[in-house]
């Protein structure tokens, strides 16, 4: 009998608990006319590039490759409603990329042109939200991206034997992602990945081989985004 007890209580407790889950958290949140939060990100750099074919085949050059690597980023988000499942959406925010250029010589000579950037960012995005069930609604957004690279190498100095490519420091890109709500008693919490391509040929030209072997150069990134409001 006293089991039998037991397992009522335990009973009792989770179809509380599954209640207690079912009720919307929060529902007038996203009413607020303007909200603030931060936002923690990871990305991985990417390069997309189109090598002059002329250069490769009849010069010393053999073949050119993008190495990318993880990276990280951190800033303060400004989010605006618009209307019921609209909102538009700014995060200023610092991102710290790498990118690397392997270029392979018919001499099995090979040389890495490191291509470290440092990004202010502010993004600009229209968010469109569905229908919020429960405490968790799913997003899409879209938008445009103005980049200064603090680190761009375009007053570098640079030679033949000096791998060097530059990236214009101001850039503009357009992205499109997609993440999930979720809504907590003190905040609200969403996961986001983000594709953002670079606008325009970015390459800074030179007469030297590493970058005059390229036609032109357009930086991408990949962001993973935990945003808390």
């Amino acid at each position: 009998m006293f089991h039998l007890h037991r397992y009522k209580i335990v009973a009792v407790f989770l179809l509380f608990a599954a209640f207690a889950q079912a009720q919307e958290i929060n529902p007038l949140y996203d009413r607020k006319p303007i909200r603030f939060g931060f936002g923690l990100m990871g990305n991985t750099a990417k390069l997309k590039f189109t090598p002059k074919t002329d250069v490769i085949l009849s010069d010393t050059l053999q073949n050119i490759q993008s190495l990318n690597y993880p990276g990280f980023g951190l800033g303060g988000l400004v989010s605006f409603r618009l209307a019921d499942n609209l909102d538009l959406k700014t995060m200023l925010n610092i991102q710290f990329a790498q990118r690397d250029m392997n270029y392979f010589f018919r001499s099995d000579v090979e040389k890495t042109a490191g291509i470290e950037s440092t990004y202010m960012e502010i993004p600009l995005a229209l968010k469109y939200k569905s229908k919020r069930h429960k405490n968790k609604r799913v997003y899409v957004h879209g938008g445009v991206t103005y980049r200064f690279d603090f680190t761009s190498d375009v007053e570098t100095d640079r030679s033949d034997t000096k791998p060097i490519v530059a990236l214009y420091p101001n850039t503009f890109s357009y992205d499109l992602g997609v993440g999930m709500d979720f809504y907590f008693e003190y905040f609200k919490f969403s996961p986001e990945i983000k594709i953002s391509n670079g606008l325009g040929n970015q390459l800074v030209p030179d007469d030297f081989v590493f970058a005059g072997s390229l036609e032109r150069v357009s930086p991408k990134l990949v962001q993973f985004c935990l945003i808390f409001q």
